[in-house]
């Protein structure tokens, strides 16, 4: 893992909707690999979705020598699981009432994946977390993040959450300063954003987080939109749920190569995606610059 001298002042952004099938995952990977290169800056990406597709994507592409080499694909189950250097870790139930939890050293569970990126890997078995009862454990990433002073480490720690309500989700929401709400454009988009607001208002009310709302980026989206397309983007931000959120000037285009291209799922290895990614990482920067301010 790469270290810089200067100490940092990271900033944790939550990737989130309440509706599957949105380019959250693209998004997350996109910004973090994004980041970590052209903008030099020191990233870490957690995975907290037990799909664990964006662990998948950049292993893919920075643990592989070849992309679909059936040798390489086995990076996770040969290294990540036998050495338990997932996200599971931070969650593991106590078995021993002797031995508290402590929370694990950052180079237990963190793996270096290039130069300036990082991650945390997503794990399955996260959605046995969901059965506990035990209420701290909504706890365990930001105290991971504040016990082992990953924000001195990191510019920027990115979580990929999961579409549902869930103990690991609000985890990743209490860990974080910000959040993000990737959203596609079709007439169930508003039931996501709607389950995702209510969440989110619930666990600042709760808990007393000062957690903000970064702003929509439109995903998937055609070039040019059909008129019926137009209607429903028109319909969903006259939305009561959506006059508070922001929207992006910038979107990510609907890119079939970064789900059937054979250089991985990874949307920077593509022109198109990657000049999305790029506007995204702009705009997002100067979001966060001026809320600073």
């Amino acid at each position: 893992m790469s270290e810089q001298m200067q100490e940092k002042d990271g900033k944790v952004i939550s990737v989130i909707n309440m509706k599957g099938g949105v380019g959250k995952t693209t998004l997350s990977i996109g910004l973090a690999d994004f980041l970590s290169e052209k903008e030099n800056l020191n990233i870490l990406l957690i995975d907290a979705d037990p799909q664990f597709n964006s662990t998948q994507g950049l292993l893919d592409n920075y643990k592989s020598s070849g992309y679909g080499n059936d040798d390489d694909v086995n990076y996770y189950n040969e290294v990540v699981i036998p050495a338990e250097k997932t996200i599971y870790k931070l969650f593991k139930p106590q078995i021993d009432m002797s031995v508290s939890y402590e929370t694990p050293d950052k180079d237990d569970v963190i793996i270096n994946l290039k130069n300036n990126l990082d991650i945390l890997c997503g794990d399955l078995n996260l959605v046995l977390v969901n059965k506990v009862s035990d209420h701290t454990f909504v706890k365990r990433i930001r105290n991971f993040v504040e016990d082992k002073e990953l924000r001195k480490i990191y510019d920027y720690i990115i979580i990929d959450c999961p579409p549902t309500l869930t103990i690991y989700t609000d985890s990743a929401l209490m860990a974080s300063d910000f959040y993000l709400i990737p959203n596609r454009i079709d007439r169930y988009s508003i039931v996501g954003i709607s389950s995702l607001q209510k969440a989110v208002n619930n666990l600042i009310r709760e808990e007393r987080i000062n957690l903000k709302c970064l702003g929509l980026i439109y995903t998937m989206v055609n070039k040019s939109l059909s008129p019926k397309q137009e209607k429903i983007k028109s319909s969903f931000e006259s939305k009561r749920e959506v006059n508070d959120i922001d929207i992006f000037s910038s979107s990510m285009s609907l890119a079939n190569n970064i789900q059937f291209g054979v250089g991985g799922t990874l949307p920077t290895k593509y022109k198109n995606s990657r000049e999305d990614i790029e506007a995204i990482t702009l705009e997002l920067i100067d979001r966060i610059n001026q809320i600073d301010r």
